[in-house]
């Protein structure tokens, strides 16, 4: 799986705010990584086959003579119609993003961050913030900030120091949450599949908003975590120790009230593992509810992290089969 069908992919998740359309847009339509990222466009379109009706293929005609593009042949009308419905964003919102693109952000290149699962990553950004990056991760940020805000995209976990500036916000757009913040430390714990997602601060101060929604911000200060239950759009706030929930940036893995399940999807990250429950535990209140406080280091085997999880759980164990995945099975 290339990194152009994962951040596409990602991408899709999610109803993203228009500056990060733009951003997605300059991406793809950068011609360097031409070739892979058409290539990963066609791999995701032998998956899914979204309609493009002649309503569409209308308004696409309609647009592009308006804005002043060379009407495309049938065949690649045909192909940027596909892209339109596949990519599940209005028309309208297109055109935005192309005029942007041609007004604003033509001389813009878009750098993205894959992180495998089993790695991490650091990277640098243009104004000197530092960004770690968890396993699983992808982080996409330009190489030059424009406009009025520093924004970037995340979809995964990642450690943010925060180079000052108070009159460029530093913005972090995930799947349901954008964190908004000047200078500071934090930890942003958002993985598309989650239940949740997490910010933690460490120094400073952020404001944390819904996704597209301006004004309304919920307010962290340091040693405060804020959980944003991405089905019901609830939010909890709580005080914790920041430097817990960082310490995967520092050598550590550490589970703080979190069900065996959770526990699980870390582990298949960290370790770039397969991990199956049987059957007759997938409704088990020791598997979903029960919540458990472990802490191992990062270098530990995944062997080892399992028997202690395992013993824990307790009336559990831990088979590898032939093709190396790891099945929790009833310990009989």
């Amino acid at each position: 799986m290339s990194d152009a069908y994962k951040i596409i992919r990602n991408f899709m998740a999610f109803t993203a705010s228009p500056d990060l359309k733009s951003k997605v847009w300059t991406w793809l339509l950068d011609s360097s990584g031409k070739e892979r990222k058409e290539k990963a466009l066609h791999q995701i379109w032998d998956d899914y086959h979204p309609a493009a009706d002649a309503c569409t293929r209308h308004s696409l005609r309609k647009f592009q003579k308006k804005a002043g593009f060379p009407l495309c042949k049938p065949s690649n009308l045909y192909r940027w119609a596909r892209i339109a419905a596949f990519l599940l964003i209005p028309l309208v919102s297109i055109a935005t993003a192309y005029v942007y693109v041609r007004l604003h952000t033509h001389d813009v290149r878009f750098v993205e961050c894959i992180v495998p699962k089993g790695e991490q990553k650091e990277v640098t950004l243009p104004d000197g913030s530092v960004i770690t990056l968890n396993s699983g991760s992808v982080f996409l940020y330009p190489t030059h900030f424009t406009g009025d805000t520093r924004s970037v995209y995340l979809s995964g976990e990642g450690h943010f120091k925060v180079a000052p500036d108070k009159k460029l916000p530093f913005v972090v757009e995930t799947n349901h949450l954008d964190v908004c913040v000047l200078g500071t430390q934090f930890n942003v714990q958002a993985y598309p599949l989650d239940k949740r997602t997490i910010t933690t601060l460490e120094t400073g101060s952020v404001a944390v908003r819904k996704k597209n929604q301006t004004d309304c911000f919920v307010t962290l200060e340091p040693n405060q975590q804020l959980e944003y239950e991405n089905r019901d759009g609830k939010f909890y706030k709580r005080n914790i120790d920041a430097s817990v929930y960082s310490g995967w940036t520092k050598g550590e893995m550490n589970f703080v009230s979190q069900s065996f399940r959770e526990i699980l999807k870390t582990l298949e990250r960290r370790y770039a593992v397969s991990i199956r429950l049987s059957s007759d535990l997938t409704e088990s209140d020791r598997i979903n509810s029960d919540l458990y406080t472990i802490k191992f280091k990062y270098r530990d085997s995944i062997f080892h992290v399992l028997d202690i999880v395992t013993k824990t759980v307790g009336g559990i164990t831990y088979k590898v089969g032939k093709d190396e995945t790891i099945s929790i099975c009833p310990l009989k």
